[in-house]
Parts: structure tokens; C-alpha cells; sequence
């Protein structure tokens, strides 16, 4: 007698092995992300350590270290409430179309790909700020911005990425190809949203604890 396991229909059976995929997927994506924040402090440490040899009066003494901390920009923060409806609006999304309210999902879709565009929006301007501050500053200080507008800028490809599949989510809602037995990619949508959602808080707390 086969296993339950080998006499699952294909499309289950196919169905399991994208969602193994996607999750290796993610957790590659969390390792980028995690040796990114690390670097980003390494280079912050460097940024600002004095010299340990330094004798005082001598050319390597120059005295207390000086620098600018890093300063948040304030559309970041009102990005991230952008962000976080988002993941909630999706969430409501696979919830009511697990329930075949397909005129429900739809809307909330919608709704996610608006808070979607404000995120996108609202973040340039922090970007540019970032960007602005990184060729200001003369000290420490222009590593650090530089590096944490690296960091927010992949992030924000990467939302561009989700934007994309959202889209073809959207596209394909529109077709109702997805119902209570089909919607795997609308589950796996809102799941690349919600890691982005951690990813990007997690940034935020770095920048925000080691400035």
C-alpha cells in the first residue's frame, strides 16, 4: 500500500512543493537581510571608534570623536503604518476569499495595492533624505547614512518585487481563477508581504537602537 503522501493528486502534490519553495525562498531572502543589518553595524562600529593607540598631543590625537547620529526621516515611520495595512488588508483578503466572498477579496485587494503605492511614495522621501545627508556630512557619519540608504533602498526593490506579484494577483482575481479550494498564490502573496513587514521593522529597530 503506497503512502498517503505518494497518492496525493498533482495538483496538491504540486501545491506543496511551490509552497517548499517559496518558504526556501524567504528564508533566503531573511539570511540576505540578516547579514545586511550586520554589516550595517560592523561599519557603524568603524564609523565612530576612535583610534585605541592615540597618544595624546600627537597627529593621531584628534581629540573627541565628533559625528552626526543617524536622523530617522519622519515619512519612515508614517511608511511603515503604510506597510502594516498592507499585510492587514491582505490578510483580510485570503480570509474572505477562503469563504468565497469573492466581491470582499477583491476590494481588499485593492485596498492593499493602494496602501501599497502610498508605502512606495511616502519612502522616497526618505530615501532622498537619507541620500541627501549621506553627501553632507564630511565625518563617520556619511558611511552610516550611505549604508542605511543601501539597506532601505534593497528593501524598497524588493516591495516592488511584491507590488509586482500583487499585481498579477489582482489580475488574476479580476479572471476569478482563485476560490476556497484555489488560492494558494494569494496566500503566498500575503505571506512575501508580511516578511517584508518583519524585514523592514527589524531595519528600523537596528537604525534606530544603533544610530
Amino acid at each position: 500500500m503506497l503512502k498517503p503522501s505518494l497518492t496525493m493528486n498533482p495538483s496538491r502534490r504540486e501545491h506543496y512543493q511551490a509552497k517548499f519553495v517559496f518558504l526556501l525562498f524567504l528564508a533566503s531572502l531573511g539570511m540576505f537581510f540578516i547579514g545586511s543589518l550586520i554589516t550595517y553595524l560592523t561599519i557603524r562600529q568603524q564609523a565612530f571608534n576612535p583610534i585605541p593607540d592615540a597618544v595624546p598631543g600627537s597627529i593621531l590625537d584628534k581629540g573627541p570623536e565628533v559625528y552626526q547620529t543617524l536622523q530617522i526621516p519622519m515619512s519612515f515611520w508614517i511608511s511603515t503604518i503604510a506597510l502594516i495595512f498592507v499585510s492587514f488588508f491582505l490578510q483580510r483578503a485570503c480570509w474572505t476569499i477562503h469563504r468565497e466572498r469573492q466581491s470582499e477579496f477583491q476590494r481588499w485587494l485593492l485596498l492593499s495595492w493602494v496602501a501599497a503605492l502610498a508605502f512606495t511614495f511616502i519612502q522616497g522621501f526618505g530615501l532622498a533624505h537619507l541620500l541627501t545627508q549621506h553627501f553632507s556630512v564630511s565625518d563617520g557619519s556619511m558611511k552610516v547614512y550611505g549604508m542605511s540608504f543601501a539597506l532601505s533602498l534593497i528593501h524598497a526593490l524588493h516591495v516592488l518585487g511584491g507590488m509586482a506579484f500583487l499585481g498579477f494577483v489582482i489580475y488574476q482575481a479580476r479572471r476569478e481563477r482563485y476560490d476556497h479550494e484555489r488560492h494558494f498564490a494569494v496566500d503566498n502573496c500575503a505571506n512575501y508581504w508580511h516578511f517584508l513587514d518583519v524585514v523592514w521593522v527589524c531595519m528600523l529597530a537596528v537604525f534606530l537602537l544603533a544610530k
